[in-house]
């Protein structure tokens, strides 16, 4: 008698069944392998993605298509690169693996379109508006979000259908805000949405959708948290699909802060971060919060000791300290890639850190380096020409520069200033020994050197590491700094 195993294999919608003699299990296996390999050769394999337009606003300009890598930090990654042309037109064409949703970030507002493997796209952009200089200057600004139009669509296409499920689902987002949201009636919303869109069966839609039934579940205060969680966890971390950075950052953000309030959590954390203990801490989301997913697992440590960094409830430096070693439990190369962009980000600015370099022109169009005046302590002033006080602290730095000639080298770095401007300003102290210098790339600056105000002031020691970034601004208590430090 002949025994048959029978093998089921689900590949996306379909099944394939099967029947081996026992007797053939090594020729099975082989065919086993030869078969997942075609699979993954399929499933894994990069489609020409084209898209083209025409937007005479931004000819010789440079534009690019980026994609987010994740919304802890907002890291990006960049698509395509071109420059428009004198008539206006421009294209790209990427290589894609799966839907990817891409935009184009502009002055006043950040184009957005979810790109399908191998279609074509015929997209434009609105008029080009410069940002004004306070707009420039807001650390704060953050462009407008808006589908792209495109001329190729009907609304059959893949981003209607997700612009009319967004358009849904904010009107029943808003009538639980309006109306309440009890458990039932959220249910029921949830019901009419499946029931509406039940057609937009793509795998990325139906993840999108799903992230975000239990998005509108998070609404009501009677969906206890470990229970949003444990859903998540089932679903599995999607981070290619924006809808499960929505649901995540809603459901850990303060996270720690606010679960702190019961005595149990608040010994259990407090432990964690005094001991430095990662094994306590990921022990702590399997048992605690069932998070079994390891993906999810690794990003929910992450985003919960980054929100705890300027939280105040713990030292910071213990807190970033405990970021560092969460390196030893991150298993995704992915996500340590992550964990490596917070523990920069957090790191900006702090004393003994070293800063990083940057690259201005000077009044006569020469590039400098901040690492070019290294041997001495810098002064670094970011200031901008039209604000009032800058005319005054150059008046003021220049005496610290003389002062403190063989010491101190002080480096005006102008932010939204031509060269031409810097000229100027730089002509009202012929006798100077001061650096005058034009940011090439003011928006990078400002992030480098997390600038939350322009007018801002920062000390550096010899070897270009931070000193001091806050309180010293060109008055009596620097002179009095530079007198202790020199001694």
């Amino acid at each position: 008698m002949q025994i048959f195993y029978l093998f089921s294999l689900r590949y996306s919608k379909y099944h394939i069944f099967a029947y081996y003699p026992l007797k053939g299990l090594v020729y099975m296996r082989q065919l086993l392998l030869l078969f997942f390999f075609l699979v993954q050769s399929t499933l894994f394999y990069a489609e020409v993605t084209n898209i083209q337009g025409v937007a005479r606003d931004y000819a010789g300009k440079k534009i690019q298509l980026l994609t987010y890598t994740d919304k802890i930090v907002n890291g990006t990654r960049v698509l395509g690169e071109t420059t428009v042309d004198t008539s206006g037109a421009f294209s790209f064409s990427v290589n894609l693996y799966s839907v990817t949703e891409a935009f184009i970030p502009m002055e006043l507002s950040r184009g957005f379109i979810y790109l399908q493997p191998g279609k074509s796209y015929n997209i434009s952009l609105p008029p080009y508006v410069e940002r004004n200089l306070a707009k420039k200057l807001d650390p704060y600004f953050e462009p407008a979000d808006y589908l792209l139009d495109f001329k190729n669509g009907d609304k059959s296409e893949f981003n209607y259908q997700m612009m009319e499920f967004e358009d849904a689902f904010d009107y029943y987002t808003m009538k639980h805000i309006t109306y309440g949201t009890e458990p039932d009636s959220i249910k029921k919303s949830i019901a009419d949405l499946r029931r509406i869109f039940v057609d937009l069966d793509d795998d990325f839609q139906f993840q999108f959708k799903e992230y975000r039934y239990l998005l509108l579940m998070s609404m009501s205060p009677k969906n206890p948290v470990d229970t949003l969680i444990y859903g998540l966890n089932r679903m599995g971390a999607d981070v290619t699909n924006p809808a499960f950075w929505d649901l995540f950052n809603n459901l850990f953000e303060d996270f720690i802060k606010r679960e702190r309030g019961e005595r149990e959590e608040n010994l259990l954390f407090d432990n964690i971060i005094k001991t430095q203990n990662v094994k306590l801490f990921f022990a702590l989301l399997t048992n605690r919060y069932g998070i079994t997913d390891s993906n999810l697992k690794e990003l929910a440590a992450i985003k919960l000791m980054y929100d705890l960094v300027n939280s105040g409830l713990y030292d910071r430096f213990d807190v970033i300290e405990m970021l560092r070693k969460l390196g030893g439990g991150v298993l995704s190369e992915q996500n340590r890639d992550l964990l490596a962009d917070v523990v920069t980000k957090v790191s900006i600015n702090m004393i003994g850190s070293p800063a990083p370099d940057f690259v201005g022109l000077d009044e006569n169009g020469k590039a400098s380096n901040l690492s070019d005046f290294k041997g001495k302590f810098i002064y670094v002033n970011f200031c901008n020409s039209q604000i009032d006080r800058t005319k005054r602290d150059l008046d003021v730095l220049q005496r610290f520069s003389d002062t403190y000639k063989n010491e101190l080298v002080v480096v005006n770095l102008f932010l939204f200033d031509d060269q031409k401007t810097v000229k100027r300003m730089a002509s009202l102290y012929p006798n100077k020994k001061m650096i005058f210098l034009s940011a090439g790339q003011p928006d990078l600056v400002k992030i480098a050197f997390d600038l939350k105000n322009v007018p801002s002031f920062m000390l550096l020691d010899k070897d270009l590491n931070f000193m001091m970034t806050k309180g010293i601004e060109p008055n009596d208590e620097l002179r009095m700094m530079m007198e202790k430090i020199l001694k």
